[in-house]
């Protein structure tokens, strides 16, 4: 896949324009292909990465179309339109238990609505 065909199908995936991201068809990470792993990877590690706070990575998140949620002790990406679970942060790499002591407070209670 070129880099040009990648950046068009994120948008694409990220951004439907129909109420929900192409990303809420995948309910749990056992319906998640392994390109769309990539891709939902890519999209959104430099945000779990570069976030200095919960605040910066909530709103990196929302302007992605995502939000988090703590849930059955774990936290749980979420898409911002549909509500409905797209996989764990721990399946993208970024653990809950890590996010939380990296940014020192458990997670928002409000965090769909930053």
């Amino acid at each position: 896949m070129t880099e040009k065909t990648t950046t068009q199908a994120i948008s694409q995936a990220t951004h439907t324009g129909i109420g929900e991201s192409a990303w809420a068809s995948a309910r749990t990470s056992s319906r998640l292909d392994a390109e769309m792993v990539a891709q939902l990877r890519m999209v959104l590690s430099e945000s779990f990465r570069t976030a200095k706070n919960w605040l910066d990575l909530i709103r990196a998140l929302r302007s992605k179309g995502f939000y988090l949620q703590r849930d059955q002790d774990r936290m749980r990406l979420r898409d911002a339109n549909s509500h409905v679970e797209i996989c764990t942060c721990r399946f993208l790499g970024f653990p809950g238990k890590e996010l939380e002591a990296r940014f020192g407070a458990p997670l928002p209670d409000d965090s769909s609505e930053a």
